[in-house]
Formats: structure tokens, C-alpha cells, sequence
């Protein structure tokens, strides 16, 4: 069949593919052309189908996909969400926990690409929703729709091939195949706004291409703004110690603070220096900047993130509050305040926490020189790492047994893996703003460890 050439002819095969299948039209179209495809590529698929544990018939409709892939000869594994539920935002929780149990899969099988049903009609359904609500809170990003390819905070990618493919081309590829399907019947459910929406577009389908139309139109301007601010802050931010962001800027002139790409270039520094899982938004960002470019203004804190004025234009860095503490088993991968990436493969326990002021005065001593960070005030946010030390044993601190990654990285010992990281950036980051991303990841080839900037 054509179009399961077609859909999938970007899609590398050197690795294990991630299908996930539902049960519904939608996903066991995708099971099909997919199995069509890669059969011809001799591509490895697994199956995987996600129990929520909210309806009874989950399991029965797991057990219908594997019948199917029992069929056509695939493995098939159904993962639970197990635990309480919360009451409130049901929905997005789901949506939650499939993503992180279909990316913690795809890291046990060495899968980096997962397979999802999405198609045309839920792209139109999605961008009409999102044009219901207030889309300052987004900047409008939300307009572009879903992008085909959508990456997570590991590197695993979520592809849609069937974004270009409506239902009814869907449906009819399952007709072709006699396959039948399961109806959610939550899908009749007017409870949901999907479902009333979906009726609304079914009954306007000029509704639905006009919609669509926009989507590709802003889905092309969030891609060239993103380019851009991605060469903005390659040439004019700068990586300093303690984590801290010098960007160069021409104070003399408000035009700079009201261009969409500064904006942008701003609401990034913010997410990282300030660990932010979302984007500030950027009505709250903009008369903050204004102010700071009036010469009155010195300092204004947002998302985390402090903001100074310094001869050279903006300095960011993160303000000195609601720092966490986390410990780190060997063979364990964790995000320390939104902005660290730790993965220790080290033979020993690792505690983090913010520094504090006696054990900065105590080295500083020892060196017999203080630590190179402007501003002061940064160190004050900068973690500590304690090596094989747990809270109860912090009273015993030694030189050997520490380090301060994001001041001297040098410090690090084999096996532990650390780099600047933002969630608001890397997880769940479409395909538009890809360059963006690179450019927060391509620190790592240019700085020591991508958190201490060589002297």
C-alpha cells in the first residue's frame, strides 16, 4: 500500500520502533501501515497499549490489540498506570503518565522513536480548541498545531505519521484490511470538549480546512522565529559561571525590547536559568523588559529568574528560592531545580543541594582566592554535589567528598554525567522549535561540561 511508504519514509530502522495502539481506529490504522512498512524495511516494531486503570474495558481492549499483533506476528506488551489518580485535570495526567511509561519502555528496549496515531482531523480539532482560550498565555505558539515530530527530555522522539491522513482515509484502510476497531465511548461523550468540537468541525468541514490552513501558516512562522532566536543567542548570550547568562544588548535603543525574537530570546534565559517546566509568558515578560530598559530599573525577578541591567545589556540568573534537595543512587538519572541533568553511573550515593554560605567561605579559604562568579549572589543558587552522603551526614563535609559542578566542573568525578537542561525547552519540544534545542544542547560542545565555561 502506497501510503504506508508514504507516511513512514522518514523513519530511521537501526533501532527498536515504539507502536502505540489503543485499540481505536485511529492507532490500529497506524498498526497496519506501520507492520506494511516495516516489513518491507525489515523495521523491528513493539506494540505497546497503555491500561490507565479509569475503565473497566481497558484490559479487554488491550487484550483485542494483542490479538491483532499476535496475528501479524509482533510483540505486544500492555503498560499500567498504576497509583492514585488525581480528581482534578484527569485528562492531562493521562496524557502524562502514557508519555513517561512509553518513554521509560523505550529507554529499557533502546527504542528512540514512538509511533502515535495522531491525523488530520485531531489536528484541526486541536487547533480549534486552543484558538477557544486565551492564547496570550501561549503567544499564539499553540496555533501551530502538533508538529509531526515531537521530542522528550531523554531524546526519544514521538513521530505521528498520520498527521496528513484524515479519519476517513484511516477508516478506509481498515476497511481494505476487513480489521474492525474498538469505539471509546468517551468518544460520544459531550462532556468533553474534544467530542463537541469534533461534532462542530464535522458539521463545518470549510471550517476545518481554514483551520488547517492556519496551522501551516503559523506553524511556519514559529519555525523561522525560533530559528532566529536561536542565532540571536548563539551570537549575543553567553554562558558565564554559576550558571549565569550574560546577553549582550544595545540599551540605547527600546527597539530591541519589543521584537518578537528578543522576547523569545528573553522567555528562553528566563526557563533556564530560572528551571521552569513552561515558558514564562510573554504579556508578562514584555513590560518587565520595558522597565529595564528605562534607566530607572535596575533588577525585576520572574520565573525563578533574576534580571539585572549591567553596562552591557542583561545579566539572568536564578534567584535564591525554593531550591530542592535530591538524592542520587548509581544508575540513576534525575533534573536538579529545573536545570541540571544528572545521570550517575558512579559506584556511589550522590546528594544535591543549593550551597551554602560556610561551606563556600570554608573552600574559598582553602584556596586562598574566591570563586570567579559575577554576581556574588549566584553562588548562593549553585548546587552543591556530595559524594556517597545522605542528609543526615552532611555535618561531616570534606574537600574529597564535594564538588560544585556549575562553578568548577572539573571537580566531576568519572561517571557523573552532568549538563545545563531545561524542561521547558527539551520536553515535549515540537519539531518547530528544534533549533532552539540544539542550541541549549550544542553549550555542551563549546563549555566545560556545559554548566562551567572554561577561564
Amino acid at each position: 500500500m502506497q501510503l504506508s511508504q508514504t507516511c513512514f519514509q522518514d523513519i530511521p530502522t537501526h533501532a527498536p520502533i515504539i507502536v502505540a495502539v489503543s485499540g481505536g481506529s485511529d492507532s490500529i490504522a497506524l498498526l497496519l501501515l506501520a507492520n506494511a512498512w516495516a516489513v518491507k524495511k525489515n523495521a523491528e516494531l513493539q506494540v505497546v497499549t497503555i491500561d490507565h486503570g479509569l475503565r473497566p474495558e481497558a484490559a479487554a481492549e488491550a487484550a483485542f490489540v494483542a490479538s491483532i499483533c499476535a496475528g501479524l506476528n509482533l510483540s505486544h506488551v500492555t503498560l499500567i498506570w498504576e497509583g492514585q489518580k488525581p480528581i482534578l485535570g484527569i485528562q492531562n495526567a493521562a496524557r502524562q503518565s502514557r508519555y513517561a511509561l512509553l518513554d521509560q519502555f523505550a529507554h529499557e528496549i533502546g527504542a528512540n522513536i514512538i509511533l502515535t496515531g495522531h491525523n488530520l482531523d485531531d489536528q484541526a480539532e486541536t487547533v480549534y480548541m486552543r484558538m477557544q482560550r486565551h492564547l496570550s498565555d501561549s503567544d499564539g505558539k499553540g496555533l501551530a498545531g502538533m508538529s509531526r515530530t515531537t521530542w522528550l527530555y531523554g531524546g526519544t522522539r514521538i513521530v505521528r505519521p498520520l498527521l496528513g491522513c484524515s479519519r476517513q482515509t484511516l477508516r478506509s484502510v481498515l476497511n481494505e484490511f476487513s480489521q474492525g476497531w474498538i469505539e471509546d465511548p468517551s468518544n460520544f461523550d459531550e462532556s468533553y470538549e474534544r467530542v463537541v468540537v469534533r461534532k462542530h468541525l464535522t458539521k463545518k468541514p470549510e471550517l476545518a480546512v481554514q483551520i488547517l490552513s492556519l496551522a501551516k501558516t503559523c506553524s511556519d512562522f514559529r519555525r523561522v522565529e525560533a530559528r532566529d532566536c536561536a542565532v540571536f543567542l548563539t551570537k549575543f548570550a553567553k554562558l558565564k559561571h554559576g550558571g549565569v547568562f550574560d546577553l549582550t544588548l544595545d540599551l540605547s535603543s527600546n527597539l530591541n525590547g519589543k521584537h518578537p525574537v528578543f522576547l523569545n530570546a528573553i522567555q528562553v534565559l528566563i526557563a533556564i536559568t530560572g528551571g521552569q517546566e513552561y515558558f514564562v509568558p510573554r504579556k508578562r515578560v514584555k513590560p518587565l523588559v520595558s522597565e529595564l530598559f528605562n534607566e530607572e530599573k535596575k533588577r525585576v525577578t520572574i520565573g525563578g529568574c533574576v534580571i539585572e541591567k549591567i553596562k552591557s545589556g542583561f545579566r539572568f540568573y536564578r534567584e535564591k528560592r525554593n531550591l530542592t534537595s535530591l538524592v542520587l543512587d548509581p544508575g540513576e538519572t534525575a533534573i536538579w531545580d529545573g536545570r541540571l541533568y544528572i545521570h550517575n553511573e558512579t559506584s556511589k550515593t550522590v546528594f544535591i543541594e543549593a550551597v551554602k554560605r560556610d561551606l563556600i567561605k570554608e573552600i574559598e579559604t582553602r584556596r586562598g582566592e574566591k570563586f570567579r562568579v559575577e554576581p556574588r549572589q549566584a553562588l548562593w543558587s549553585s548546587p552543591v554535589f556530595h559524594l556517597q552522603k545522605s542528609e543526615t551526614q552532611m555535618s561531616s563535609n570534606k574537600a574529597d567528598s564535594i564538588c560544585l559542578p556549575m562553578i568548577d566542573a572539573t571537580q566531576l568525578p568519572n561517571g557523573l554525567h552532568v549538563r545545563l537542561a531545561s524542561p521547558a525547552i527539551e520536553h515535549f519540544c515540537p519539531d518547530f522549535d528544534t533549533p532552539i534545542r540544539d542550541w541549549l544542547l550544542s553549550l555542551d560542545r563549546h563549555v566545560s561540561a556545559s554548566i562551567a565555561p572554561k577561564s
